[in-house]
């Protein structure tokens, strides 16, 4: 299994039990309870609002006593509304031992739990950046930021290919790289990549991932001001959107006024996209870059040598170096991975 990102492995079953619905406007939140010998007791996840968090499904899911650990993405709730205080109801439990994956930036919790839960002698321990992942979008929210959270991704070669014109085999990261690709493709709204990737790749752009390939997410393809062939691909991927800036009667493509940026975004904004991953080449990733749209960017490197390939723009390597911090960077056996915000 993926040890999500170097945190423990409870914290990444947390992470998936999280992903596995759509809760918003609430944050998806996971939670694992562990044993004394870190042995499996329950797991839990917010089904949405008005509904059990994912703290209370673990107590009326099991008995727990005071050596259990338990291991939850966000910090319990400290308020009560269509839902009672998880940390109140923790609080009446017997656990002692909590791990909490990031603070709650709503002003109602913000701190307040995990301060009543230590005053009242629990072991608190922090794990930051988790809900983060899960939910990108979610610290804008609390801000009342309406702005769409953009998130990059590409992978290179150790000599900065993105592509291999030399092996059938399109994907120049490892499996553990894939796995984790997949996983951030659970927390976003939507997927975006150009059309060059669409016709060289033909990706399916859904989520494989055993736990939670149920998920399904919008998908967009900015194909640009070319109409040669769009009918062709619009019909073979009916379940696409395709962003142009020109008409066309099919009902899978979508003209937006000089393809600008502020067109796109106020589209999106119409399509209720929250946050939104861009997978595609040096061409889309020039086209976000060129609005400092990027919130966030996964950059992955593999240690293949490609011979043949297009290479990485430089202009992007720029662009992440001095508009954006290099956050962490990860070991994913024999890639690693780079952060930035």
């Amino acid at each position: 299994m993926l040890n999500f990102l170097d945190y423990p492995e409870s914290m990444y079953l947390a992470v998936v039990e999280a992903l596995k619905c759509e809760t918003y406007p609430n944050p998806k939140v996971g939670a694992v309870l562990l044993d004394k010998d870190n042995k499996l007791k329950a797991l839990g996840h917010h089904k949405g609002k008005g509904t059990n968090h994912a703290e209370i499904e673990i107590l009326n899911k099991t008995n727990i006593v005071s050596d259990d650990t338990l291991y939850v993405s966000l910090e319990p709730c400290f308020h009560t509304d269509t839902s009672p205080s998880c940390a109140d109801e923790l609080l009446d439990s017997n656990l002692k031992n909590i791990v909490i994956g990031d603070i709650d930036t709503d002003l109602r919790t913000n701190g307040k739990s995990i301060n009543k839960l230590q005053k009242a002698g629990l072991n608190i321990t922090i794990i930051e950046g988790v809900n983060n992942f899960i939910n990108p979008n979610y610290n804008k929210k609390n801000l009342n930021d309406s702005s769409i959270t953009y998130i990059g991704k590409i992978a290179t070669s150790i000599n900065n290919k993105i592509t291999n014109n030399d092996d059938t085999d399109r994907y120049i990261t490892n499996s553990k790289s894939l796995q984790l690709t997949h996983l951030l493709r659970a927390t976003v709204d939507g997927i975006l990549i150009g059309k060059n990737t669409l016709i060289n790749d033909n990706p399916k752009l859904n989520i494989r991932h055993p736990s939670l390939n149920s998920i399904d997410i919008e998908k967009y393809i900015l194909w640009g001001n070319e109409e040669t062939e769009i009918r062709k691909y619009a019909e073979q991927h009916i379940d696409k959107i395709f962003i142009t800036n020109f008409d066309n009667n099919m009902v899978n493509v979508q003209n937006i006024e000089n393809l600008s940026f502020l067109n796109l975004d106020k589209f999106l904004k119409s399509q209720k996209i929250n946050s939104l991953l861009v997978e595609g080449g040096n061409t889309v990733h020039k086209y976000f870059i060129k609005s400092n749209s990027y919130d966030y960017f996964y950059k992955f490197i593999s240690n293949n040598h490609i011979n043949n390939g297009l290479s990485f723009d430089l202009d992007i390597d720029s662009y992440l170096e001095n508009n954006l911090s290099l956050n962490r960077k990860i070991r994913l056996n024999n890639n690693s991975l780079h952060i930035y915000n």
